[in-house]
């Protein structure tokens, strides 16, 4: 029997399908049997009855609607899906990236062992621990998820509003522009039935006319845009950062040695040939004799320390 394709999808108990049907929509629940949503609403019209297919007893609410031709890709899609909500750590959790990349191993494995039947007390064993030891992370990044699907949720929204007043706008202007346009060939006709003045002078006086319009046009365009781009910064919440402004003070520490007065520096100083092109902003002579006096002072005082005469 050749294989159906999405567009000849039937279901296997009313046999109707896309065809007789555009509206058809294939349901299907833990066992990988389709059901059409009338046949789904009249066999588990309780709640719960068997699979006409493999006599499984279902539940109506474990009914969703399928996505993929292969029932083990819907069911790994699905199994993944509920282990990511508790396996929801992200890479910054860990300290280093060699354990982040075995805990995604370790999602890997466990969604494999439940798909293909593998283990499985085994790996529910492991899940319940890894849930207990980790309840305050799960609930921390499952809050954190739930803030960031209702941002983007907002965010597309917003998008959405924005991108059909957009629409809404442009399409009032082309309306606009015809009955404008109706308007000025009217005028224009009128104009040169009417007039006592040369006919090339009223087709110049509109064509300037005209250009004045188009340049008026595509301003009234963009003010749209330039609007969506503004209301999209206003959103964006800004981060404010404190900025603190360095503030020299003197470092007035043991220098282990003899103390250096401000007389001393001026005297040697007095004797430094400066160029008359400084080399470097900023730069004093003073401050070249008082680095150069404090080393020496320095060194002879640790020196006599070190060998005594």
């Amino acid at each position: 029997m050749p294989k159906l394709t999405v567009l000849e999808e039937v279901c296997p108990r009313c046999r109707t399908s896309n065809y007789q049907n555009k509206t058809l929509k294939l349901l299907v629940n833990e066992c990988g049997h389709d059901l059409c949503e009338k046949c789904v609403d009249h066999l588990f019209i309780r709640g719960s009855a068997p699979c006409p297919g493999c006599k499984l007893v279902l539940k109506k609410n474990g009914f969703k609607l399928k996505r993929f031709e292969d029932f083990s890709v819907e069911r790994e899609v699905d199994i993944r899906k509920r282990i990511l909500k508790d396996y929801n750590k992200k890479e910054e959790d860990f300290s280093d990236l060699r354990k982040y990349n075995d805990y995604l191993e370790e999602i890997e494995d466990i969604v494999f062992n439940f798909a293909h039947n593998t283990d499985i007390e085994e790996t529910r064993s492991r899940v319940e621990l890894y849930k207990k030891e980790n309840f305050k992370i799960i609930q921390k990044n499952r809050v954190a998820q739930s803030r960031q699907d209702a941002y983007q949720k907002e965010k597309r929204l917003a998008e959405e509003k924005e991108s059909e007043e957009r629409r809404n706008h442009e399409k009032n202007c082309e309306l606009q522009e015809e009955m404008e346009k109706v308007e000025r060939k009217k005028k224009l006709l009128d104009q040169i039935a009417n007039s006592e003045r040369p006919a090339d002078e009223i087709l110049l006086l509109h064509k300037e006319e005209q250009t004045e319009l188009n340049k008026r046009s595509l301003h009234s365009k963009g003010d749209i845009n330039s609007g969506f781009r503004i209301s999209m910064i206003k959103n964006v919440s800004t981060v404010t950062t404190k900025v603190f402004i360095y503030k020299y003070e003197d470092n007035s520490g043991d220098n282990c040695g003899p103390k250096v007065s401000n007389e001393d520096i001026e005297r040697y100083a007095e004797d430094v040939i400066v160029t008359e092109v400084p080399l470097a902003a900023g730069f004093l002579k003073r401050l070249c004799c008082a680095q150069t006096r404090r080393r020496g002072i320095l060194g002879t005082f640790h020196l006599s320390l070190t060998f005594p005469f």
